[in-house]
Parts: C-alpha cells; sequence; structure tokens
C-alpha cells in the first residue's frame, strides 16, 4: 500500500482550507490517528484561487454568527496554530448605484445590531474619505463595516497543516479517493488507487468534487462547480490599506494585496449580461474536470469598471489573471455535518464563496458533531443534507 495506512480513526478527504481546519481542530481535541488525503497538493482545489475575504455583512443570522466565531480565532490564529495568517481588519465597503440597491444594504442593519456588529450605513463623502480618489458621484451611498477584512488562504492552510501534523495527524498528498466504502448503513472507510483504508468516520472536505464521491456511497449531494475569475494588477500604493470594495449591482470587487491590487468580477453571459451566479443547478451532478480558461471577454470588462471607479486604474495593467471554483448548492450554502442514515459519514462542502472566512467555524463545529454527536458552540442543524430532501429552504440566496 505504498505506505498507506491501513486503518484510521478519521478519515479527511480534501487538503483544502475546510480539511486541514478539520484536522487541525481533530488533533486539538486529541483524536488519534487522523489521515488526511489529498488527491493533488495542499491547497491546489478551490483554496488556491480565492480573493480571501472575511466578512459579517450576511443576511442570514448563522452566516453571521458563523463569521464571529470565525473572526474570533482568525484574529489569534497564530496563538492558535503556531502558523503565520495576516489578517487585515481594514473592512469590507459595499456601494449601491441605486435606491433599491441601498435599502437592500439597510435591511439587515436591525440583525447586525442585535448581534453586536458594527455595522454603518455610509454617504458619497464618508465613501471618499475611506478610500481616497473613489469615484462617488454615481453612488446612492453604501455600508461599511470595519471588523472585515481579508487574508491569505493558502498561509492559513500552511498553518492548520502544520499544526494538524505536529499533533500527529498524517497528511498524505497525490493520493486521490476514488470511493467510499459502505456496509448497510454505515460508512467505513476510503478506497484509493493504494488500497483501502478503514475508518471509524469519514469527512468529505471535497469542494465541488464531492458529488460523484458521495455517490459511490448511495448518497446524493447538489453540489457543483461554477466557475468565477480573479486578476491583479499593480502597484497601487496608495491603495495599499483600502478595504475590500464591492459594487452591489455589478458584483465588481477589489483588495489589496501588498501592493498589488486584486479584483473579482462576475461572469459574463454571450450577450455581455452580467452574471454574478448560476441561474439554476445543472441536470446532474459532477466534479469539474479541470480548472476553466479566464474568458476573454472579462479583461477589458474588467478595465473598463476599474478605471471608471478609481482614478489609479485609469492605465490598468493585468499582470496576471486565473479562474477557481465557486463550490455551489441550490441555495447557496454549504452542507455540514453528519449525513443522515448514513452512520460515519460527515460532509462540509458547497460553500459558495465563503470557505475560507467561515474555515475555522466550519471546521470546529464539524468536528464537534463527529466527536460529541451535535455541534455545540453553534446549531448548525440548518446546512444540513437533509434540508434538500425534505424542500426546507431556511436561507436566503444570495452570491457576490
Amino acid at each position: 500500500m505504498s505506505g498507506l495506512p491501513r486503518t484510521a480513526s478519521t478519515v479527511i478527504v480534501g487538503g483544502g482550507i475546510v480539511g486541514t481546519a478539520a484536522a487541525y481542530f481533530l488533533t486539538d481535541r486529541g483524536e488519534p490517528d487522523v489521515l488526511l488525503l489529498e488527491r493533488g497538493s495542499l491547497g491546489s482545489g478551490t483554496s488556491g484561487g480565492g480573493l480571501g475575504g472575511i466578512r459579517h455583512q450576511f443576511t442570514d443570522e448563522l452566516d453571521v454568527r458563523l463569521s464571529l466565531l470565525a473572526t474570533a480565532f482568525w484574529r489569534e490564529f497564530d496563538a492558535f496554530t503556531g502558523g503565520s495568517h495576516e489578517f487585515e481588519q481594514r473592512g469590507y465597503l459595499f456601494l449601491a448605484e441605486t435606491e433599491e440597491g441601498l435599502r437592500s444594504l439597510r435591511e439587515p442593519l436591525p440583525l447586525y445590531e442585535r448581534l453586536g456588529v458594527p455595522v454603518e450605513m455610509v454617504s458619497r463623502a464618508r465613501i471618499a474619505d475611506l478610500v481616497p480618489g473613489l469615484r462617488v458621484d454615481d453612488l446612492a451611498g453604501g455600508r461599511f463595516c470595519a471588523q472585515d477584512g481579508y487574508g491569505d488562504p493558502l498561509a492559513a492552510l500552511a498553518g492548520f497543516a502544520a499544526a494538524a501534523a505536529l499533533e500527529g495527524a498524517r497528511l498524505v498528498e497525490g493520493t486521490a479517493v476514488t470511493g467510499l466504502l459502505r456496509e448497510g448503513d454505515r460508512v467505513t472507510g476510503v478506497r484509493t488507487a493504494d488500497g483501502d483504508v478503514l475508518a471509524e468516520r469519514v469527512l468529505l472536505a471535497t469542494g465541488a468534487w464531492t458529488a460523484p464521491l458521495a455517490a459511490t456511497a448511495g448518497v446524493p449531494v447538489p453540489i457543483w462547480g461554477y466557475a468565477r475569475s480573479l486578476m491583479e494588477a499593480g502597484p497601487y500604493p496608495l491603495l495599499a490599506r483600502s478595504p475590500m470594495v464591492i459594487e452591489l449591482e455589478s458584483g465588481f470587487h477589489f483588495r489589496p494585496k501588498g501592493a498589488r491590487q486584486r479584483f473579482a468580477m462576475p461572469n459574463l453571459t454571450a450577450d455581455g449580461t452580467v452574471e454574478k451566479g448560476p441561474g439554476a443547478p445543472p441536470a446532474t451532478f459532477e466534479g469539474p474536470a479541470a480548472r476553466p480558461d479566464v474568458p476573454a471577454s472579462l479583461e477589458p470588462w474588467v478595465k473598463a469598471r476599474a478605471a471608471w471607479r478609481h482614478p489609479a486604474f485609469a492605465d490598468i495593467r493585468i499582470s496576471d489573471a486565473w479562474s477557481c471554483f465557486y463550490e455551489m448548492t441550490p441555495d447557496d450554502h454549504p452542507v455540514v455535518g453528519a449525513v443522515p442514515g448514513v452512520a460515519g459519514l460527515y460532509l462540509a462542502a458547497g460553500f459558495s464563496g465563503h470557505g475560507f472566512m467561515h474555515a475555522p467555524a466550519t471546521a470546529q463545529l464539524v468536528v464537534e458533531e463527529m466527536l460529541d454527536g451535535r455541534a455545540t458552540t453553534l446549531d448548525i442543524s440548518d446546512l444540513s443534507l437533509d434540508r434538500f430532501r425534505t424542500g426546507r429552504r431556511p436561507f436566503t440566496a444570495t452570491v457576490l
């Protein structure tokens, strides 16, 4: 078996930010024989391509509570893990160009106040103070939270992985899990090209590739990959400490990465219309074959949008561009927790763009469910896979 162990207490499939965070929380609880299997290299899937945003400005209460729990961890990441993670709490600034957009930004304010999140509606003058030089004459206003910010997903992943390994977890790269082992109503391990590994429990933290793997145990999971693109340009030293800026209506947003700027953008349809999220789930749920190319139509759109929003971008030159996947579900919220009716199988996938920001909270909670029978720090029953079978829809579907 090429050195691969034949048994483990827990097998984690997927070496992204959520899988490595789960390995950390398991070993932090003293769980022995934790084995993480990654088919490529750690962080080579969705985690390696994200923008790294961390925000509290959601419309559903559970999302805000997950952010509060995660942010408390991100602030003390080095103390917990011994690793380095640059969490820059410079805020998220949402911009609304219409009165309708401004109303939608205002609607969740009572929720934020009740949960103690310092979110404020901001005028054009205040927006200009937050990001000097930003064009504001076309804006109706905006919303800002200073506790929001951004970090480095791959640095955080490395910190989680190193801390887990130091506590005894075994992280194996280049080993693809080809199927789950199931006996009756229980999953008993995983199958790889190097042989089977038996385990008390299996956690799938496999992002956009979750559905076909879960199907090998007879478990239908409505998760699929939705391609998104990012670009980088610069340097722009005068914007090096600016917040994450997001145009609500267009979906265009940008943030500093050192002295450079990273840009995220919506997809464009064939007729040039902005598409901020998938219109409907696909007919079947298959894992993506490969990371897609960046559509040629996006660079001129980004250049025009960036130049419109800030004069520093008037002669923008894109130095790098890449695509990654949002791992989508029908309600844009993840599936986290035990699979009903299949003992020993757990899921933590389908984050729809929010996997990195919520990774510490998600991992802590799914480990509580794995080891204690239920998550106790927060109630995550609404994130159960069962909601899609029953038709219950506890969340507002929204994609940035």
